[in-house]
């Protein structure tokens, strides 16, 4: 009998080299656990360290912006009557009220088609690059009407954020009232310069 027959045999020491790096991380990770706890450092409301929350990723809001809308002029396509006429236009922003501006002796005959209003502006705040929806009511002036009912003429459509939109609003039969209402929109830190 050999005497190689009676030793163990042995395994080369590679076969075991995975458990000991295994066993070494999980040493690491339970005195890196044991260090963040004990340190005295740390927020009351941290969670330990152990746990890991994975949180949403978090998308920015869009930037809110602050828009000075105006009626730059009416186009008279037909002024409801015999002469001229006396307006009122209510102007909405995405259904909130903007402002309201009345607008006397409107005139169809060419030449005179053309109004400029002196106080047809607001200011409203919109989402940087979201187009902004503009509706126009307005009611013919009468000195016989006592309450101000449904609009004599109606229009809306698309604003967008800086620039300016021809918006058309006219009566049910146009020869009632017809306009075009020329809107521009600036950028309330573009005016300052800013």
């Amino acid at each position: 009998m050999a005497d190689n027959d009676n030793k163990p045999t042995s395994k080369p020491i590679v076969h075991i080299v995975p458990a000991i790096l295994t066993g070494a991380a999980a040493l690491i990770a339970a005195l890196t656990t044991v260090y963040v706890n004990v340190r005295g450092d740390k927020s009351p409301h941290a969670a330990p360290a152990t746990m890991t929350v994975a949180s949403p990723p978090r998308t920015a809001a869009p930037a809110v912006v602050t828009l000075h809308l105006r009626v730059d002029r009416i186009a008279v396509l037909h002024d409801g009557s015999i002469g001229t006429t006396d307006w009122r236009f209510a102007v909405t922003a995405d259904g909130q009220p903007l402002f309201v501006f009345a607008q006397d002796a409107l005139d169809e005959t060419g030449g005179r088609n053309v109004a400029l209003p002196t106080d047809a502006a607001g200011d409203i705040q919109v989402a940087d690059g979201k187009p902004v929806k503009i509706s126009i009511d307005g009611w013919r002036g009468s000195r016989l009407r006592l309450t101000q009912g449904e609009p004599d003429v109606q229009g809306g459509g698309m604003l967008s954020v800086a620039g300016s939109s021809a918006i058309k609003v006219q009566a049910e039969k146009p020869e009632a009232g017809a306009f075009v209402l020329y809107f521009s929109a600036i950028r309330a830190d573009d005016e300052r310069g800013d």
